[in-house]
């Protein structure tokens, strides 16, 4: 569990030239691009022996390449921030690696514990559609974290692609291509997901207002082109606002000295849990936040009718399992009794009546406290104990949910 400290400094270091080489790949010259990349070669091998004088002498070679590359400035003061810049990277890099993790809540699967991306399309019933100003509507984002949509696809359209787009790895947009050349494509600035819908009713139902159909892309995979859409008869009004998933901080120290416990919130990564399918296979695992219910060597029950978790085949003790159960706060429906419809890890503990949940060594359940529309361990099995990250600490944004998690 525990690695040598010589062996973190090196995975480090390791990371934070792969960063001092993009950010200064359009300053540095190409052979001198190559020598650096030798020697990152020459040090990953030297890590892989974890032969420790080996990679002493090889970190010395790779920094010492490294500063070489970038000439020395006539401002003494220059060169000092730019050494500032290469430490704070290497240190920013240390820190999400060992540390603090942020992680933005995607869906709605935890409310109203926490907060997933919420579409709330305008209904014309309600009158005009009344946005607030520049200043309304920047302040909102920063205290709501809310994204205010007001686009028209012109009648007579045709969709040639629905494509999303992500820049700085923070800030996602839609961008909605049409046929006719002349017009300019639609920027929307939320996530497609938001825009076309995922069937929970917290989104703008594109997909399913126009029927759009998908051509298969690379390798039989769902793409951005638009192979079908029912006919745009009349300008469409797309209205309303997207209020983003809480962004909260991950500890990924805490459970390298501490086993994790039933009944806090956790994050997990999705590798090797059969039951979920991948929304995009080229980026590997994904990560999932839900409360932790279960424990190796537990076994959990949900039964029909009966809103409790069960342990052991008493209700759930701990504070905030028994808050879901309870329906204590307002939200908090009890828990759902549904079919483990995308794994056999459950079929021995399938009756009538129950759902027995039995976790072997190194497993954990996860649930999610909006039980009746969360996709969890009931559905997909039980999470591995080389998956589990790390328990969630707090809300950092928006400002309106700002605070420790419970």
């Amino acid at each position: 569990m525990f690695k040598p400290k010589y062996l973190k400094q090196a995975k480090l270091l390791k990371k934070g030239v792969r960063k001092f080489l993009r950010y200064k790949e359009d300053i540095i010259d190409a052979e001198t691009m190559e020598g650096i990349r030798g020697k990152l070669a020459d040090f990953e091998q030297a890590v892989s022996s974890k032969e420790k004088e080996s990679i002493k002498v090889g970190a010395k070679s790779l920094t010492k390449a490294c500063e070489k590359a970038v000439p020395p400035s006539g401002s003494p003061g220059l060169r000092e921030n730019l050494e500032v810049i290469f430490v704070a990277v290497i240190i920013a890099v240390g820190i999400r690696a060992y540390f603090l993790q942020p992680f933005r809540i995607p869906t709605g699967s935890m409310q109203p514990t926490l907060n997933g991306i919420i579409a709330r399309p305008h209904d014309p019933a309600d009158g005009e559609f009344d946005a607030p100003g520049l200043i309304g509507k920047a302040f909102e984002k920063v205290a709501q974290g809310r994204t205010y949509v007001d686009f028209t696809i012109p009648a007579g359209s045709r969709i040639e692609s629905i494509r999303e787009k992500t820049s700085f790895k923070f800030f996602t947009s839609t961008i909605i291509e049409l046929s006719d050349l002349s017009a300019e494509p639609i920027k929307v600035r939320v996530s497609r997901k938001a825009l076309l819908g995922d069937h929970t009713g917290s989104d703008f139902g594109l997909a399913a207002e126009l029927g759009i159909k998908f051509a298969p892309g690379a390798e039989g995979k769902v793409g951005g082109r638009v192979a079908y859409h029912r006919d745009i008869d009349q300008d469409l009004h797309v209205r309303g606002y997207v209020d983003t998933g809480d962004q909260v901080l991950v500890d990924k120290l805490s459970y390298h000295f501490r086993k994790p416990r039933r009944g806090e919130v956790f994050v997990f990564n999705t590798k090797h849990i059969d039951g979920i399918n991948l929304e995009n296979p080229d980026h590997g695992s994904q990560h999932y936040i839900k409360r932790l219910a279960g424990l190796p060597g537990d076994e959990l029950s949900i039964r029909s009718g009966d809103r409790k978790l069960y342990v052991g085949g008493q209700p759930a003790s701990e504070r905030y399992l028994q808050r879901v159960w309870e329906g204590t706060g307002e939200g908090y429906r009890g828990y759902g009794f549904v079919n483990p419809d995308k794994t056999g890890e459950w079929d021995e503990g399938v009756r009538d009546g129950e759902r027995v949940y039995a976790l072997g060594d190194g497993r954990y359940m996860a649930l999610g406290d909006n039980s009746y529309n969360s996709s969890d361990s009931r559905m997909w099995g039980s999470v591995p104990e080389p998956n589990v990250v790390g328990p969630a600490l707090m809300v950092y944004w928006p400002f309106e949910h700002w605070g420790k998690i419970r």
